[in-house]
């Protein structure tokens, strides 16, 4: 089965012309954080109504369990996307209920850097992965669930963005799977 044309991952397409950006049209940026597996239809959903808006995306190849290859085109930051509107096209998002919430943005020129540069490093062309916010030998503090305020180090990250995280007692540690949310990264 052929690979499904990708869904624009920007709205408009001269989003990320200077002049568009410097000039104020459009508001200011606000990252929307979806629920699981809504990024395209949150982002299908402002395209309708004509709000800007930025997804980023990438090819993602697997194989099936009888060793088919497939491929698929998945965001690159995972529940997100970013919005750029004013207050109105912020609340008109969140009536989708496709939405957990929307954060602001508190350095506006900032994220239009990094998401300048994400959007380079896409349209290079070049192979582009979604890297995990906590890297092999970063000291960690588990933020949530029953373990929280115990401090560890990354040690092994999985294919699927888990990281285990030793944790220092009587001299030995012990190990757990964690996802990259559940724990903050320390000093």
């Amino acid at each position: 089965m052929p690979i499904l044309p990708a869904e624009p991952d920007l709205y408009p397409p001269t989003l990320w012309q200077d002049d568009v950006l410097q000039s104020g049209q459009g508001g200011r940026w606000w990252c929307l954080h979806t629920k699981p597996r809504q990024e395209k239809a949150v982002a299908r959903d402002l395209r309708a109504r004509a709000v800007s808006f930025y997804l980023p995306q990438v090819v993602h190849e697997d194989r099936t369990p009888q060793g088919r290859k497939i491929r698929s085109v998945i965001p690159l930051f995972t529940s997100y996307l970013f919005l750029r509107g004013d207050e109105y096209d912020r609340l008109e998002a969140l009536r989708g209920n496709r939405l957990v919430g929307a954060l602001e943005v508190g350095d506006q020129e900032a994220l239009t850097h990094d998401l300048r540069q994400i959007h380079q490093m896409l349209s290079s062309g070049l192979a582009v992965v979604p890297e995990p916010m906590m890297p092999v030998g970063a000291r960690v503090r588990i933020k949530t669930g029953p373990l929280t305020g115990i401090e560890g180090t990354v040690i092994r990250r999985d294919r699927r963005d888990k990281f285990v995280a030793v944790v220092q007692f009587l001299g030995r540690g012990a190990t757990v799977n964690l996802e990259d949310w559940q724990v903050e990264q320390i000093a």
